[in-house]
């Protein structure tokens, strides 16, 4: 078993050091294990996806929960949508990869991966759930999801996630908003692509 590594970019590896010191252990090896199973559910299903893109999902999609980022009219991973958007236009990234990105964010919750949105949405979904509920995790083989773990153990993480997400729930909008985000979501949440192409 090759040891387990995020993309060696310099995004991926400015993000990690980002999230790694504003989330809990526990938080934090969840959003590890969401992007090993994501992947490791893409390369059973033959999916190809943006490898940098998924790491960076994974690593941003709960960092709403964090006092720093969490808005109490915001369903959180909203906020956590709106914490990548900021970092990513820091560093200078295309605006339609930031829009994708925030898709497959503010979409994660959904009950059904939305492959509508995008590879990375569905793949991100489905490496969360696998890994909170235990849904579609046959698709990824024993010995591969026990190493994930090993190396980034569960702890009380779904006790800590549960009080995690109680606690967001401050407003009617955080409410509502984990299952339809568009409520609760700022008119310019993402780039008018659009509007900036007549710009130019």
């Amino acid at each position: 078993m090759q040891k387990l590594l995020l993309p060696d970019t310099n995004l991926v590896n400015e993000a990690n050091e980002i999230v790694s010191q504003a989330l809990t252990k526990n938080v934090y090896n969840h959003s590890l294990r969401t992007y090993f199973l994501g992947n490791k559910y893409a390369k059973s299903k033959s999916i190809s996806y943006d490898d940098e893109e998924l790491a960076l999902v994974a690593l941003f999609h709960d960092i709403g929960f964090h006092e720093l980022y969490a808005d109490a009219n915001r369903a959180f991973q909203v906020s956590s949508s709106l914490a990548i958007k900021d970092y990513l236009s820091v560093m200078g990234v295309e605006k339609g990869r930031v829009n994708v990105m925030m898709e497959a964010i503010d979409f994660h919750m959904q009950l059904l991966p939305r492959w509508d949105k995008s590879e990375v949405a569905g793949l991100l979904q489905v490496g969360a759930h696998m890994d909170v509920l235990g849904t579609r995790k046959f698709a990824v083989q024993k010995d591969d999801r026990k190493a994930i773990s090993n190396a980034f153990p569960k702890g009380g993480f779904v006790l800590e996630f549960g009080t995690c997400l109680c606690k967001s729930m401050k407003s009617l909008n955080a409410v509502t908003g984990l299952f339809a985000p568009l409520t609760c979501q700022a008119k310019d949440h993402y780039y008018d692509l659009e509007k900036e192409e007549v710009i130019l």
